[in-house]
């Protein structure tokens, strides 16, 4: 009599089990994210850094400045080069010495003393200068220049020349350093542009 009554009540139990699904691992974990999507907009957008602009470096060619203006009968002229940025760069030769002016929109010459700086000497620069700077949406974005300043140092030997690297800041329309010949001197120059802010060597003139 209690055997027969316990069937039922068996068979109810394995009906029961059999029919009950599993509970679904997403369930018992939870619903999957990644950090930045547990973030609001706002923050996710914080959480992610932005990559900082590179700096790179774009090049004027001297031998495409124009010709200004020349001395009649006198060993002087006035050449211009159409520079980036905002700024262009004219050449004033006179008596076989080079010197640099920054011409800056809106703002008075700035004549950057290259001949002072290399002792007065005869002097000649190089056919390229390099901007150094930022490229982004508005394009790029200069922020130092580089020249190569040959300088005849030896008034005894004047075919004697030190080929020197002139570094500029745009902003101060200066000289800050000049690197003399030495292994790596281009990465050198470049690694001064491309630092923190240091000093005029000369203050630029009118």
């Amino acid at each position: 009599m209690n055997r027969l009554c316990l069937i039922p009540l068996l068979l109810l139990a394995a009906c029961s089990k059999e029919g009950d699904p599993a509970p679904a691992a997403t369930d018992l974990a939870g619903p999957v994210t990644d950090a930045a999507s547990a973030l609001p907009s706002d923050a996710a957008e914080t959480a992610a850094p932005k990559a900082s602009a590179a700096t790179v470096s774009r090049y004027t060619s001297f031998k495409s400045c124009a010709l200004v203006e020349e001395g009649e009968g006198e060993d002087w002229s006035v050449s211009r080069c159409e520079g980036m940025g905002g700024f262009d760069l004219q050449i004033d030769y006179g008596d076989a010495r080079d010197d640099l002016v920054l011409l800056r929109g809106g703002r008075k010459p700035a004549k950057l003393g290259l001949i002072a700086l290399g002792t007065g000497g005869f002097n000649t620069l190089a056919d390229t200068a390099e901007w150094r700077g930022t490229e982004g949406p508005a394009g790029f974005k200069p922020a130092r220049l580089i020249v190569r300043n040959n300088v005849s140092e030896d008034p005894v030997n004047a075919e004697k020349v030190t080929s020197i690297l002139m570094v500029i800041d745009l902003e101060q329309a200066c000289v800050i350093a000049q690197v003399r010949p030495k292994a790596g001197q281009n990465e050198a120059a470049r690694s001064i542009a491309d630092g923190p802010p240091r000093p005029c060597l000369m203050k630029a003139t009118p």
